[in-house]
C-alpha cells in the first residue's frame, strides 16, 4: 500500500473530466504578464471592509505562536478526498519537537507501518523573519512555508500540479490539509477594458485533490 507524502508519493486522485489520474508531484509557475490597475474610491472601501477585521482580530486574540504551540506528538485519520466524498483513509502522524531554537522535527507518519511510512522531514528558520520555516525533505527539496493568522503554510508545483499545504491550530486540534490541481489553467478572463478600466487577465484554477486530518495530542 502506497501513503501520501509532501511530494513525491502523495495520493491525491485527481479527476480529468471522465478519465481518473492520480497526481504525484507538483511544477513552477511561469512568470505572468501584470497588468497596472488603477482602484477606484469604490475599490477602496470594499478593500478596507476586507482589511479591517483583520485588523480588529490582531488587537483583540493571541494568535498561537509557531512552531512551539505545535510541538508534540500528533496523531488522526487522513482522509483523501474526491468529487464524491471520502476516497481513502489512512493513520496519520505528525511530530513537531526541538532540535535547537531555530530547527525542529517535521516527521510524518503515514499508515499502520510506522518505519514504512514515516517521512523524516524538519524545519528551520528562514530569512524572511520570525513566520519564514523552511522544511528540509533530506533529499535537496527546500519547501519554504509561512505562518499567517494561526496556519503554517506552503506553495509549490511539481510535475505539472500545484501543491498548497497547511497545518492549522485550533486550540486542542491541529487541523493537516492539502489541496492540489493541474498547473494549467482552467480557464483565463479579464485582459480587457470594462467601463473605462483595464482589466488585468486572471486565470482560475481546478481543486482536485484534498486531503485532511484532524490532529490530536499523543499521551505518552
Amino acid at each position: 500500500m502506497t501513503f501520501p507524502t509532501l511530494t513525491n508519493e502523495i495520493i491525491l486522485y485527481n479527476k480529468q473530466d471522465s478519465r481518473e489520474t492520480n497526481a504525484t508531484t507538483l511544477p513552477i509557475f511561469a512568470p505572468q504578464k501584470t497588468t497596472s490597475m488603477h482602484l477606484r474610491p469604490r475599490h477602496l472601501f470594499s478593500l478596507l471592509l476586507l482589511i479591517l477585521p483583520c485588523f480588529c482580530y490582531a488587537q483583540t486574540d493571541k494568535l498561537p505562536t509557531f512552531p512551539q504551540d505545535f510541538t508534540g506528538k500528533w496523531a488522526g485519520e487522513l482522509q483523501i478526498f474526491g468529487p464524491s466524498g471520502v476516497r481513502q483513509t489512512v493513520p496519520m502522524e505528525l511530530h513537531i519537537l526541538p532540535i535547537t531554537d531555530t530547527s525542529y522535527t517535521y516527521t510524518i507518519i503515514y499508515g499502520e507501518d510506522k518505519v514504512a511510512g514515516k517521512r523524516d522531514y524538519y524545519i528551520v528558520q528562514g530569512p524572511d523573519g520570525p513566520h519564514h520555516w523552511i522544511c528540509d525533505e533530506k533529499n535537496t527539496i527546500l519547501l519554504d512555508g509561512y505562518y499567517l493568522g494561526s496556519t503554517y503554510q506552503s506553495v509549490f508545483t511539481i510535475g505539472g500540479t500545484y501543491l498548497m499545504s497547511s497545518v492549522e491550530h485550533r486550540g486542542d486540534h491541529l487541523v493537516y490539509a492539502i489541496f492540489s490541481g493541474k498547473e494549467a489553467p482552467v480557464r483565463t478572463t479579464g485582459e480587457t477594458k470594462h467601463d473605462g478600466e483595464d482589466i488585468p487577465a486572471v486565470n482560475s484554477y481546478k481543486v482536485s485533490g484534498y486531503q485532511r486530518s484532524i490532529l490530536r495530542q499523543l499521551t505518552e
